[in-house]
């Protein structure tokens, strides 16, 4: 079945048969979470509604302010924790907002060296989602902090420097891939 397209974002499928998700929905959700984070680049998301896994995934087609953002999630990765097989709003905008940020990101000269997201380390992902996080709750997105707190210690260990590199990444608005990484080596 085609694609869904609304203004910036396309969502496919357009129609879900799996889960209870509705694509129009979806694509406002993005559309305002894409304004609120400043990205005026076309978003397309991709959601495999077979499986109820939360993996999700962002590239872009190039590294410039008119790239394309592509978004590819798992159903889990949207879905409302609470009501199994149905739309998650904050899901979706933990989740998707920490891909747009990543994307954008990747548009800058400074991230150059960040890998795709399929070949980062898990410390590295987890570093850059701790960044993204708190990024997106500054923007206003309803964040659990506790919830990535805890994710950075089971990457970094439970230890005053992994608490430390937290907070570093949780705060901060403009650092470079290599800065986001920096903690890693030295917990």
């Amino acid at each position: 079945m085609a694609a869904l397209v609304a203004g910036q974002v396309s969502v496919d499928p357009a129609e879900f048969t799996q889960v209870k998700y509705d694509a129009n929905e979806i694509a406002a959700i993005v559309g305002s979470l894409a304004e609120t984070l400043g990205v005026s680049n076309s978003i397309s998301l991709v959601v495999d509604e077979t499986t109820l896994l939360a993996k999700i995934t962002c590239s872009i087609d190039a590294p410039s302010s008119d790239a394309t953002i592509l978004i590819n999630a798992m159903s889990g990765a949207i879905e409302n924790t609470k009501h199994l097989t149905t739309l998650g709003v904050n899901q979706t905008q933990t989740s998707v907002g920490r891909m747009l940020l990543r994307a954008r990101d990747r548009m800058r000269a400074d991230f150059a060296g960040a890998g795709a997201d399929d070949d980062l380390t898990l410390a590295e992902s987890a570093a850059w989602d701790t960044y993204c996080a708190g990024r997106l709750a500054r923007a206003g997105i309803e964040i659990n902090t506790q919830r990535w707190r805890y994710n950075h210690r089971n990457r970094f260990g439970f230890s005053n420097a992994g608490d430390a590199d937290f907070e570093r990444l949780w705060a901060a608005d403009e650092l470079s891939w290599s800065e986001v990484v920096a903690g890693i080596a030295d917990i």
